[in-house]
């Protein structure tokens, strides 16, 4: 109990010290991407649903749906860590700041996919009942991981550069790993078991 509460205490400090920054710049992405995709799937709903059919044939071949056309709870949460995981690890590569990448994919398709219901003439209510329940979840995970890989990448560049007053990676690689499980982890559980059997309850109100 004394390893955890000291391992809570070091993970507060972080959040709140060295990665707060960049996590509130990339909630602020996050939303600024969304509205743009919005604004794509608005302008251009062809483009936008071409893309969202391939995103769907991609979930699709991940094995998250089964062939009884039900969601897998571990398939659905081993697909949601490899994205989260790739999202920090992207971090490994200096100079190139990766993760934004996913950041901005991620919130494109969020808003294309809102745009497309509203185009489509389906309430903005049945579009938040399918998205909320678990993204309230799954957005903050991502953009923690998303926020991990952006802090990694930053001291993998002062590394390169050999930046004197840089923090040591090993220390770096302690604070990012303590996110990922004891933050991004849980919140990736929790949203596999509600986007399996909650939303599809919630949803089913609207349809």
């Amino acid at each position: 109990m004394k390893w955890l509460n000291e391992q809570g205490a070091l993970l507060r400090e972080f959040l709140t010290g060295r990665l707060r920054r960049t996590l509130g710049l990339c909630a602020l992405g996050m939303l600024l991407t969304v509205l743009l995709g919005v604004g794509v799937g608005l302008l251009a709903p062809e483009q936008a649903a071409q893309t969202m059919s391939s995103f769907m044939e991609q979930i699709e071949q991940s094995g998250v749906v089964t062939s009884e056309g039900e969601m897998s709870v571990f398939a659905l949460l081993m697909n949601n860590w490899r994205a989260m995981l790739i999202s920090a690890a992207y971090g490994f590569i200096p100079f190139l700041f990766l993760p934004v990448v996913s950041l901005v994919s991620n919130g494109v398709l969020l808003g294309m996919l809102a745009a497309l219901f509203v185009s489509q003439g389906a309430s903005l209510l049945a579009f938040l009942a399918g998205i909320l329940p678990h993204g309230i979840f799954e957005i903050p995970a991502l953009v923690f991981s998303i926020a991990c890989g952006i802090h990694l990448c930053r001291n993998m560049c002062w590394l390169v550069t050999s930046r004197p007053d840089r923090t040591p990676l090993p220390a770096v690689l302690e604070d990012l790993l303590r996110v990922l499980v004891m933050v991004v982890a849980p919140l990736t559980v929790a949203a596999a078991f509600v986007e399996c059997y909650v939303t599809p309850v919630i949803m089913g109100l609207f349809l």
